[in-house]
């Protein structure tokens, strides 16, 4: 009798669900609302993954009873104990001995790679990084939040080109194109404007995030202050890999480095700082895109689990199958 798996991909806006068999086949797919257990809490989330999970199942007529287990990589589970609640709120369902929990990193990094070591730097509205060596140790920088960290993330990015402008402003730094483009996308006569908005919440971080493009296009054109920002967040992401692989003991072997998020739209204006702080490691560096989304990360994880073998050529059969789709 074939067995089953399924893997979940659960964020902060949407989750991500696949349906996987013990040979690598995709039996089917779903899609969630949030499931960030920080966020909506224990109930919510319950109500939210046992609804998606109930569809998921209906629409492939597969048996409950025939799935081995539901991995579910989700935001906010960072913690053992966030882990432990969460896996017992399913303790009075029939998915009570199938339930794995883990954070959306581990999912990501399980993705990227095809459950094989490598580091992978998520770099959206925040940043973090998390990496694993062949010993199966797994270890992470960074990710502490706007504000106590995220450096490199595009929230680091909007907030060091508002902090510009305003020193342009107040004549401490160098005039610049870049503060005009600040005050066109916030429809201000003046950057000081800005003030108010940002401590009254009204613009928040993912609005400074969102500031990240307008810096990239600006440094493209040759503007001095834009360009030193991307430097510097090129930077900033290469010391969290370059910490990472120091934690993991990568002297002098080869670094698979994967790139996650949306700051890596523009990747190419940040490789060659992530390289330079990557190379006080190892001169045998690769970057590379993910093998596989997070929600197939998370369905590799569940059938290793199982017991099921994750050698080349599943992974050649799993990759064949999702770059149909």
């Amino acid at each position: 009798m074939n067995r089953y798996v399924i893997g979940v991909d659960g964020g902060g806006t949407k989750t991500e669900l696949v349906l996987l068999d013990c040979s690598g086949n995709v039996i089917g797919e779903a899609k969630a609302g949030c499931t960030n257990y920080q966020v909506i809490g224990g109930n919510k989330l319950k109500d939210e993954i046992l609804k998606s999970l109930s569809s998921l199942i209906a629409s492939t007529n597969v048996s409950i009873n025939r799935i081995s287990f539901v991995f579910l990589g989700l935001a906010g589970a960072g913690r053992e104990s966030d882990r432990k609640e969460i896996a017992a709120l399913f303790n009075d369902t029939e998915f009570a001995s199938k339930i794995i929990v883990d954070s959306d990193a581990i999912i990501a990094l399980a993705g990227a790679f095809g459950t094989a070591p490598g580091i992978i730097i998520i770099a959206g509205t925040g940043a973090i990084c998390f990496g694993k060596n062949s010993r199966g140790e797994i270890f992470r920088s960074g990710g502490w939040g706007y504000l106590l960290g995220d450096e490199g993330s595009g929230f680091f990015i909007g907030r060091k080109a508002i902090i510009a402008a305003l020193k342009d402003f107040d004549g401490r730094g160098e005039k610049m194109k870049l503060r005009t483009e600040l005050e066109r996308h916030f429809n201000l006569s003046s950057i000081d404007q800005i003030i108010p908005p940002i401590y009254q919440n009204k613009v928040n971080r993912v609005a400074i995030a969102d500031l990240a493009p307008i810096v990239f296009a600006q440094a493209n054109q040759g503007d001095h202050i834009a360009e030193e920002i991307i430097r510097r967040t090129g930077r900033e992401l290469g010391i969290l890999a370059k910490a990472v692989s120091q934690q993991l003991n990568f002297n002098n072997e080869e670094i698979k480095v994967a790139l996650i998020g949306s700051i890596f739209k523009q990747k190419d204006m940040l490789l060659n700082e992530i390289s330079k702080e990557l190379y006080e490691i190892s001169w045998n560096i690769e970057i590379c895109e993910p093998m596989f989304t997070p929600q197939y990360g998370a369905a590799l994880m569940a059938l290793q689990k199982s017991g099921i073998e994750i050698n080349e050529a599943f992974l050649k059969n799993l990759q064949s199958i999702t770059n149909q789709s």
